[in-house]
């Protein structure tokens, strides 16, 4: 039953897509939605002022996305659909896409004050102890790629979903070869391919680079210049100081590589 409401509800929203004229992405003028810049670049918007809603299936929660990464992301999954194994069972669907700052704010704040557990307890560590635990796998507000809507989380939080044995390997497999045609990437691959700098790997992450990675720069711009300041606006901000400027670099460099592709 699932699987016919999937694809039913798949099929709505590709038609839509498809009668859609590409989007220009690389003008300056769009890339903050008609928004004032460092207010876009640390997500202190609604998701209303420019930002498109996804649903993939009637009975999952609201998610949205910049117009672009929907019209990629949707191309994508009618491609994994059509090309996976008939006997494989596993679709694409988000987990989590845009946060803006104040959502961001309350996951890093419930886990800064301990009500929202980690890896291991925060009982008896110090501020710094504790940003670097977060650190792990959770942005500091107005750090996250989330903020963007470039960016969304698929399937399952957990690394071991996608390996081996896990129901998302060949889903993982297929990404890994193809997501790069249609503009997206792993942003957290192995600490290891990133200098041991930045987040955890994350296999369920995945960015749409074309409009990312001009992000990226401009955040580091700005935070560099002052006119994106963390101070005061969170819990530990003051312990975080410029590590997040450490943790918005560090990137799979594959990333960089990605061009504006052609749906």
């Amino acid at each position: 039953m699932f699987h016919r409401i999937y694809i039913s509800s798949l099929l709505f929203v590709f038609f839509l897509v498809c009668g859609e004229k590409p989007i220009k992405q690389d003008t300056p003028s769009n890339l903050y939605l008609g928004i004032e810049k460092e207010t876009y670049l640390t997500g202190k918007f609604q998701a209303s002022q420019g930002l498109s809603p996804v649903v993939l299936d009637e009975n999952s929660k609201e998610h949205f996305l910049r117009p672009e990464a929907k019209q990629a992301l949707l191309k994508m999954i009618g491609d994994f659909e059509e090309s996976k194994p008939n006997t494989y069972k596993q679709h694409i669907f988000l987990v989590s896409s845009f946060r803006n700052f104040s959502h961001q704010k309350s996951i890093w704040e419930s886990k800064f004050t301990g009500k929202k557990s980690m890896r291991v307890p925060i009982t008896g560590r110090s501020p710094n102890e504790i940003i670097d635990l977060i650190l792990e796998f959770s942005s500091a507000p107005g750090t996250s790629r989330h903020h963007w809507g470039t960016d969304f989380d698929i399937n399952a939080l957990d690394n071991s979903y996608f390996e081996g044995s896990g129901k998302g390997k060949i889903l993982y497999d297929w990404l890994k070869l193809n997501a790069s045609k249609y503009g997206f990437c792993q942003p957290y691959n192995s600490l290891v391919l990133r200098g041991n700098k930045g987040y955890q790997e994350e296999k369920w992450h995945w960015s749409y680079a074309p409009i990312a990675n001009q992000l990226t720069k401009e955040w580091v711009g700005s935070f560099q210049s002052g006119k994106i300041k963390l101070t005061d606006s969170f819990l530990g901000a003051d312990v975080l100081g410029n590590r997040a400027m450490d943790y918005v670099k560090s990137i799979n460099p594959e990333c960089e590589k990605i061009q504006n592709p052609e749906l």
